[in-house]
């Protein structure tokens, strides 16, 4: 396999806007985001409170996360003003995500981005907020951080982590976070593995695959033009590989493979099977077949993703790699002094 060196272009991109810094006794706002929590969920949640709590942060409950409506932490209007109002609060410091779901689509069209511009915050979370992140980023700049929501990567999956485990996250979190320098040398936490060989610089952006394609054709989905250079991350959960193949395509004939210069494929979650009488390839032969045609490096099993403590990603900010060596570095710093 030959190796190519890419960089990062910079061609139409959107002003970044990076939030401010947070210190260790600054309030982080919870919202329900997409799913509501549920009662079976409350043991994980009051987990998740005290994992940030334990980085020296004070929490603020949104109104949301007491709010239900079908697979919905209230209606679309309840779950923006809820966002919008932490924005707003000069109290509130930063937002996290509650957890994952279904519901950030009908949202978006009801946010205040110029609010959001001018009192910019970090606004943590993955899964279905993947739309969040990216309607923030194209709509007014703002860097999202692609990392662990309340209930899950802080809750649930950080307390079956190993204890070694949580301390790397912890220490990631809060570097990230607080320290206004570049994050570095992304940790290992599982075995990584290198699907094609080769070295990018450039921007990180991405998610959840099947939230990121479904934007495209929306006025939230950034033009084209602003994926040159970049490094695209993505995972799944619950999809099949023949889905996974079509949501890659699509990115193909949208013509945005083209033009990145690395990709980063997290952990790959409940990959179903609907067909018993059919030959399955492996993940990797399945993306592999559809990147046939490019040549820039895939870094692959990448510890973020669902069901899992993860490695946070902030979108729009430079990122090294070299997949060969298993190398992933974020080189410029994700937040402001």
């Amino acid at each position: 396999m030959i190796q190519q060196s890419f960089s990062a272009k910079s061609r139409n991109t959107p002003s970044i806007l990076k939030p401010p810094c947070l210190k260790h006794d600054s309030t982080l706002g919870l919202v329900g985001s997409s799913l509501p929590l549920l009662p079976s969920w409350e043991a994980d949640y009051e987990v998740g409170k005290q994992t940030l709590q334990s980085y020296r942060f004070r929490i603020k409950e949104g109104r949301t996360i007491r709010l239900r409506r079908w697979w919905s932490a209230g209606t679309a209007t309840e779950q923006a003003a809820d966002i919008n109002d932490m924005f707003a609060d000069p109290d509130i410091d930063g937002i996290v995500c509650l957890t994952g779901g279904f519901s950030a689509i009908q949202v978006i069209d009801k946010l205040d981005y110029e609010l959001i511009r001018h009192s910019p915050k970090p606004f943590i979370g993955m899964s279905d907020n993947t739309i969040y992140h990216i309607a923030m980023y194209t709509q007014c700049g703002l860097i999202g951080f692609h990392g662990n929501t309340v209930l899950d990567g802080f809750g649930e999956y950080y307390r079956q982590a190993p204890p070694a485990h949580r301390k790397i996250i912890d220490d990631v979190y809060i570097r990230l976070l607080t320290v206004p320098s570049p994050l570095g040398r992304l940790p290992q936490l599982t075995e990584w593995e290198c699907w094609r060989a080769g070295v990018a610089t450039g921007r990180l952006f991405g998610g959840v695959l099947r939230r990121l394609v479904g934007l495209a054709g929306t006025k939230y989905f950034p033009q084209v033009s602003e994926f040159d250079g970049t490094i695209l991350f993505w995972e799944e959960i619950g999809e099949t590989l023949y889905d996974i193949t079509i949501n890659l395509t699509k990115l193909k004939h949208l013509g945005i493979l083209e033009r990145i210069s690395g990709m980063i494929i997290g952990k790959l979650t409940w990959v179903n099977q609907y067909f018993e009488e059919v030959e399955h390839p492996t993940p990797r032969e399945a993306v592999l077949d559809v990147l046939a045609d490019y040549r820039f490096p895939i870094l692959a099993e990448v510890d973020f993703g669902h069901n899992q403590t993860m490695l946070p990603l902030p979108i729009g900010i430079t990122a090294y790699l070299d997949s060969e060596k298993k190398l992933f570095e974020v080189i410029e710093s994700a937040a402001a002094e």
